[in-house]
């Protein structure tokens, strides 16, 4: 198939129970052009792309693509007439090779024996698709072994595998190192330069500003917006997307001195962790930053004894003594906001009153049969939902059918309701719009406030420098370097884990 000119979609409205979630919206984009998409959570944008690339039907409305209508029941439709969809969320076979990932949906066969797979020639098609994004991932791994920035990689290349015309990317680089998504921005510019149509998903308004011609921005399902990046200014597309004003806050740190709670010794974790020493203070918020790579997220699990570490002990300081503490009994104080939602955070299947309960259920069970007050769970449930603005019909809704910066609110209510000592976030904004950025950093900020430690953990140097009291920075397993109140800034803690200067 040529390359498509032009794809148009016309007063595109649908319904859910309860929900309209899009109402009459068009939007239309060319060849050789890299359109913008953007808007709070559950805007509209992934509802409108998923009926792009055939994952869900419209009530009302058409889709064109050179002006001949199309109509998409399934995505496989969609794909015939030449369009690839990145998704947010990554779809995978996790005990299956890279390669046999990348080419799931078509499999090259043996030319002697046409039931069987050419593991070669399947080999040399990943290999080449790896190399068009810079990648050295081995297409013979295990897809399990993978990095989640490394699995959106993945993601990325089955799509291109298809050489379709129509490129969608929903949010791509959440889940990217800055070295990752440098290569993601140079794939989308060459398929932009090999004359493709590219719809680009993103809260990061950064990025739409770098990469787009244009934009659009939708706003409780309907299209409020539209015009060139060279016209608008980023408070200008701010202001639509919200509807209103909105302060990006800066310099938001707690500068009083605190007092120590929590020390972490000689914590050792295989080759990814050296012996790491740290302390928390009371109502402190302590930014980790470091690369993807450098040991993060093996650290925060390490410390709760969620994978196994060599060595390490924890002490808490309390009536001005210093005690012993096992991994189990420091889990009993923390709640942990995991990196990835859909994976280890949620129950996508169950409510929303299910999610936010799960995590303090011994709470809800009374008499000697613990039988759970489904009242009070309700009542509780209704409060965060209130509190973190969680969009939703009701506090019933399953979770699967909230967007994805709601169901990260819903995360956080999980855990507050917990009512935590200690709070460790883990990307805690991923998928998020700017608007709901804002409302986490204060609810963070408000927790500190309350004598709640905090450990920030964000791949967003900007979100580590506006919101932390200290910040530790991680390289190679090794903390190299610690910045405190006005002393932390992006330039010096970039150049620090990239291991420039110390």
């Amino acid at each position: 198939m040529k390359n498509s000119s032009i794809i148009e979609m016309k007063t595109i409205t649908k319904t859910f129970p309860g929900v309209i979630a899009l109402d009459n919206v068009s939007l239309k984009a060319k060849s050789g052009e890299i359109v913008g998409l953007v808007g709070v959570n559950g805007a509209g944008k992934s509802t409108l792309m998923n009926i792009l690339g055939g994952v869900y039907k419209a009530n009302k409305g058409s889709i064109f693509i050179d002006e001949k209508e199309v109509e998409f029941n399934y995505p496989s439709d969609a794909t015939r007439s030449g369009i690839s969809f990145i998704h947010q969320e990554l779809n995978y076979f996790a005990s299956q090779s890279v390669a046999e990932n990348i080419f799931m949906s078509d499999l090259p066969m043996n030319k002697n024996i046409s039931f069987i797979i050419s593991k070669s020639k399947l080999f040399q098609d990943a290999q080449k698709i790896l190399k068009l994004l810079d990648s050295n991932i081995d297409p013979n791994q295990a897809i399990e072994e993978l990095s989640v920035g490394e699995k959106q990689i993945i993601e990325i290349a089955r799509a291109l595998s298809k050489g379709n015309n129509i490129v969608i990317f929903d949010e791509p680089s959440s889940s990217l190192s800055i070295s990752e998504k440098n290569k993601l921005f140079a794939t989308v510019n060459s398929l932009k330069k090999e004359g493709k149509i590219i719809i680009y998903i993103s809260h990061f308004l950064n990025e739409i500003q770098s990469l787009c011609d244009r934009f659009y921005v939708l706003r409780n399902g309907k299209m409020v917006g539209e015009g060139y990046i060279k016209d608008s200014s980023k408070n200008e597309i701010i202001k639509l997307v919200a509807g209103k004003e909105v302060i990006l806050k800066n310099k938001i740190h707690l500068n009083e001195k605190k007092e120590k709670f929590i020390e972490f010794q000689n914590f050792s974790y295989g080759e990814k962790l050296k012996d790491i020493n740290f302390f928390l203070n009371k109502g402190e918020i302590l930014g980790i930053w470091g690369l993807m790579g450098s040991g993060r997220t093996e650290l925060l699990r390490s410390l709760l004894g969620l994978d196994k570490k060599d060595s390490g002990e924890i002490f808490v300081y309390e009536d001005q003594n210093s005690n012993p503490i096992s991994p189990k009994d420091f889990r009993k104080r923390c709640g942990f906001v995991t990196e990835n939602r859909r994976v280890d955070g949620l129950f996508l299947g169950e409510s929303i009153i299910k999610n936010i309960t799960s995590s303090n259920l011994l709470s809800y069970s009374e008499g000697k049969l613990n039988i759970i007050n489904t009242k009070q769970e309700v009542k509780d449930a209704e409060f965060f939902i209130n509190q973190l603005a969680i969009k939703t019909p009701n506090s019933f809704t399953r979770l699967e059918n909230l967007s994805g910066g709601n169901q990260q609110k819903v995360i956080f209510g999980k855990w507050l309701n917990k009512k935590p000592e200690i709070l460790i976030l883990d990307e805690p904004t991923r998928g998020v719009d700017v608007e709901a950025k804002q409302e986490i950093a204060s609810l963070v900020l408000s927790l500190a406030r309350e004598g709640v430690s905090v450990i920030l953990v964000s791949s967003e140097l900007e979100e580590i420098v506006n919101m932390s009291d200290r910040v530790l920075v991680l390289r190679d397993g090794i903390f190299c370097h610690e910045a405190a109140g006005n002393l932390i800034n992006e330039e010096s803690l970039m150049s620090i884990s990239l291991g420039s200067k110390r």
